[in-house]
């Protein structure tokens, strides 16, 4: 009997065996898309355990294809996604690497899209849109939200296998202050003549201006969780950062410019035993994001961050000349320290830039 009454808990709440119907209409469309699922018995009569539906399906009626998302068994909006035939998050096409919103000074925010030809077939006239609050513009009919995504900027006519672009747009900042952001970027685009449509969902906490304390602090947090151990701030780690900066901004040219000159001038001959540096230039990227980045672009940097021989930091932020390395490039990390940083980069057939830009010198100690 109580292998009886398993059974039947199993099957009530793991097993979907309850069907499900929904009809879908396209605006602008005649006819009608029938969409089936099946649910769990808990869920159809609870609401506890899998839903019927996918948060997101493509259909089609008759010349055209939309979108549809869901909450639960409900269709509860749509979007246009072009003709019959269009794919849908296409897996081994297309990646989006980073995308980042961040604010400026006015009243604006600025919104960055990263994304790689992940494929082995060339992309053709790749264009980013994005979903966000105060950018684009939904409607409603039938009871259901119409998403309209707006263009954030079209790539090039033809995105190579492994190839990149980065698409940006500056817009009036409209959020409520203090309240987290979702955010939609889709890429749309053709490969071998089939159109695609790849949506993906980033979510990111209010975006603040530079980076300054509490932007470093939020970074610390990432680092710390990664980790698995906190780094305690160190108040003459602090004042070594300091110095940093100013020697390496002057000798910009050179990796880690002055860096064992400096730690002999500051901690003495016998002093500053275990300290390092990571020099680093975070740009526009959000706090959360950066540590991607790092660990993605920059992983010996990332790796010494995660070192458990490192227990304090100090940091100093400022403002000085930095190359900017075009995209793409084979590597965007200089390995060690006294490196001619754009010969180094010119050697493997990068292109780089001076410009102004901020400066995150971190210091860490045992």
């Amino acid at each position: 009997m109580a292998g009886l009454v398993i059974l039947a808990l199993l099957v009530f709440f793991l097993v979907p065996i309850v069907p499900y119907t929904q009809s879908v209409t396209i605006p602008g469309q005649s006819g009608e898309a029938s969409l089936g699922g099946m649910s769990t018995p808990s869920y159809a009569l609870l609401g506890y355990g899998s839903s019927p539906f996918p948060s997101s399906e493509l259909v089609t009626v008759g010349s055209h294809s939309a979108i549809v998302f869901f909450r639960g068994s409900s269709p509860v909006a749509i979007e246009d996604a072009g003709p019959a035939g269009t794919e849908y998050n296409p897996s081994g096409v297309v990646w989006v690497q980073q995308a980042q919103v961040t604010s400026f000074d006015f009243g604006l925010l600025n919104v960055t899209v990263h994304l790689q030809d992940f494929g082995l077939r060339p992309i053709d006239n790749a264009s980013v849109l994005l979903s966000m609050f105060g950018y684009s513009t939904n409607s409603t009919a039938g009871g259901m939200t119409l998403i309209q995504p707006k263009l954030v900027g079209d790539c090039q006519a033809e995105i190579q296998p492994g190839g990149y672009c980065t698409v940006s747009v500056t817009t009036p900042n409209l959020f409520p202050e203090n309240k987290s952001i979702d955010y939609y970027p889709e890429v749309r685009g053709f490969v071998n003549g089939t159109p695609f449509v790849y949506r993906e969902g980033f979510a990111e906490g209010y975006p603040t201006g530079g980076v300054g304390p509490i932007w470093v602090r939020a970074f610390l947090d990432r680092v710390d969780n990664a980790r698995g151990a906190p780094l305690t701030e160190n108040s003459t780690l602090d004042q070594f950062a300091a110095l940093r900066f100013k020697t390496a901004s002057a000798g910009y040219q050179i990796s880690d410019y002055g860096f064992a000159n400096d730690t002999t001038l500051f901690f003495g001959a016998n002093g500053g035993k275990g300290v390092t540096e990571e020099l680093l230039f975070p740009g526009d990227f959000s706090p959360n994001n950066y540590p991607v980045f790092l660990s993605d672009y920059a992983i010996g940097h990332w790796e010494s961050l995660l070192d458990g021989a490192f227990t304090q930091y100090g940091f100093f932020v400022g403002h000085g000349p930095y190359y900017y390395v075009s995209v793409p490039c084979s590597i965007y990390e200089v390995p060690g320290a006294g490196i001619n940083i754009p010969q180094f980069f010119q050697n493997r057939g990068c292109t780089t830039t001076v410009v102004s830009s901020t400066w995150l010198v971190i210091v860490l100690g045992p």
